[in-house]
């Protein structure tokens, strides 16, 4: 468990995997909801700056315009969309220097390369 936060004493009581769904790490915040997966990989695929309303996020994701509103607070949070500040409707530009989006390239990547071995 890769959590940040430590789990009480009452969670000896709980399986690994209650535990692992309790305290979570942040690898498993990012793949914990299928949608928040194709959304990352959406922005993934999209150029830095590019910018989306949530209805066109959804589009380009292939999820619901739902899973976008539940999950955008994550998606601010963690940097990989930063809202285009006066525009109507919103729209949220993809974080060009987003360390998170880099890092998931390079994962990518990698697990590409050994694929492909």
């Amino acid at each position: 468990m890769s959590s940040q936060k430590s789990p009480p004493d009452s969670a000896q009581n709980l399986s690994m995997d209650e535990l692992r769904d309790e305290y979570p790490s942040g690898w498993r915040i990012l793949i914990q909801n299928e949608s928040v997966g194709y959304i990352l990989d959406a922005l993934m695929d999209a150029l830095p700056g590019s910018e989306f309303t949530k209805s066109e996020l959804a589009t380009e994701a292939g999820v619901s315009r739902q899973s976008v509103y539940t999950h955008l607070d994550l998606l601010l949070v963690l940097g990989v969309l930063e809202p285009v500040k006066e525009s109507s409707p919103q729209r949220y530009r993809v974080n060009g220097d987003s360390d998170l989006l880099d890092l998931l390239h390079q994962v990518n990547g990698k697990v590409n390369q050994r694929l492909s071995e």
